[in-house]
C-alpha cells in the first residue's frame, strides 16, 4: 500500500508543543488528511467523544493536565481497537511498556521525521482499510445476494402468473381452472356446488365482421365484466377461445340461476367502439348442479355443457339449467 490510503482519513493529533503541531499538521494536510487538534489529554479526550468518525490516533505522551496515555486508556474503554501512535521525545521504558499495554500500535522519536510518520500512519491504518474494505465488499455482496433473490422471487412469481393465467384475458387459464375446480369439489362435503359453462355468442362473426382486434377486445371485456360479478371465494376461468366456466357455492337453486342472469344481463349491456361501429355481444350459460352420484367436478361440468348446448339451440342469450 502507498501513502495515497491515508487519503481522506480523520486524525485526532494530541501535541502540547504548538511549534511541532503546526509543522506536522502542514505535512498531514498536504496527504489530505483531516486532521482534529488537540493541545492535551482532557482536550483530545473531548475531541474524540465528540468526532465518532476519528480513523487514527496521533499523541503525545508528556502533557499538562491529562498526558497522552492516561487519554489512551479512556479512550479505549469507549471505543477499543482505534489505531494508536505516540510520540515522545524520551525513551521512558515505563511509559513505553504502559504503551504496548495499552495496544499502541507505533512509537515514533521526537524530533519528528516526516518519513517516519508516514510510514507509522500506514501500517497502522492498514489493517484497518483493509477491514473497512472487506466490510463494504462483504456489503456489496448481500446487496447483490438480496437483489438477486429478489428478482428470483419476481421472476418464479412471473412463470406463476404465465402458468396459471389466460395471457389475453389475465383470467384463470384452462389448467388452472381445473386445479382449482378439482380442490373446490375435494374440500366441500355438500352438494351445493354450481358449474356453469359459457360462451359468446356468434363470436366467429364478431371476429369475421369487425377482425380479431375487436374480437380480443371483447374476450377481455367480458372476461373482466364476469371476474367483477362473482365473489373471490368462487372459481373463473376462459377454457377455450370464446368459452368460459364458472364454479360457485349456492344453498338454493333459484338464487344460484339469478347469479348467472345477472352477469348474462351485464354483458348484454356492454358495448365496444370500433372506429364507427358499436359493438357488442351477449352470451349464452348452462348451469348444472352436483348430486351425491359425482365423484368428480367433470361430470358436473358435462351436465353443465349439455345444458349450454341447449342454451344456444333455443335462442341464446339466456340461461339453461340441466334438467335430468
Amino acid at each position: 500500500m502507498t501513502k495515497d490510503i491515508l487519503k481522506d482519513l480523520t486524525i485526532l493529533y494530541v501535541e502540547d508543543d504548538q511549534y511541532i503541531q503546526e509543522n506536522t499538521v502542514i505535512t498531514l494536510e498536504m496527504l489530505q488528511i483531516n486532521v482534529i487538534k488537540a493541545s492535551d489529554g482532557k482536550e483530545g479526550l473531548e475531541k474524540f467523544i465528540k468526532n465518532d468518525h476519528i480513523d487514527l490516533i496521533l499523541t503525545d505522551i508528556n502533557m499538562p493536565i491529562m498526558n497522552g496515555l492516561d487519554m489512551i486508556e479512556k479512550i479505549n474503554e469507549i471505543r477499543p481497537n482505534v489505531p494508536l501512535i505516540i510520540t515522545t521525545a524520551h525513551q521512558e521504558v515505563e511509559f513505553l511498556i504502559k504503551a504496548i499495554e495499552l495496544g499502541v500500535h507505533s512509537y515514533i522519536m521526537k524530533p519528528i521525521d516526516i518519513y517516519k510518520i508516514i510510514d507509522s500512519l500506514i501500517k497502522s491504518i492498514e489493517p484497518v482499510i483493509l477491514k473497512k474494505q472487506l466490510l463494504e465488499k462483504n456489503q456489496e455482496l448481500h446487496k447483490l445476494n438480496d437483489s438477486l433473490e429478489l428478482k428470483v422471487k419476481e421472476r418464479t412469481k412471473e412463470l406463476e402468473i404465465l402458468a396459471t393465467t389466460d395471457a389475453l384475458t389475465g383470467v384463470n387459464n384452462r389448467r388452472n381452472f381445473f386445479t382449482l375446480s378439482k380442490e373446490l369439489f375435494a374440500n366441500t362435503t355438500h352438494n351445493n356446488i354450481y358449474a356453469v359453462m359459457m360462451d359468446i355468442d356468434k363470436f366467429k362473426n364478431l371476429n369475421d365482421t369487425y377482425g380479431h382486434n375487436v374480437g380480443d377486445e371483447i374476450l377481455i371485456m367480458v372476461s373482466k365484466t364476469i371476474n367483477e360479478a362473482i365473489e373471490e371465494k368462487d372459481v373463473f376461468g376462459r377454457i377455450g377461445g370464446e368459452e368460459f366456466a364458472l364454479l360457485f357455492i349456492s344453498s338454493d337453486p333459484l338464487k344460484a340461476e339469478e347469479k348467472v342472469n345477472v352477469i348474462r344481463k351485464k354483458i348484454e349491456a356492454l358495448s365496444y367502439k370500433s372506429k364507427d361501429s358499436i359493438v357488442s355481444c351477449t352470451i349464452s350459460n348452462g348451469i348444472a348442479k352436483k348430486t351425491k352420484d359425482d365423484l368428480n367436478i367433470d361430470t358436473v361440468l358435462a351436465r353443465a355443457d349439455q345444458a349450454l348446448y341447449e342454451a344456444k339451440g333455443t335462442g341464446r342469450n339466456k340461461v339453461v339449467s340441466f334438467r335430468a
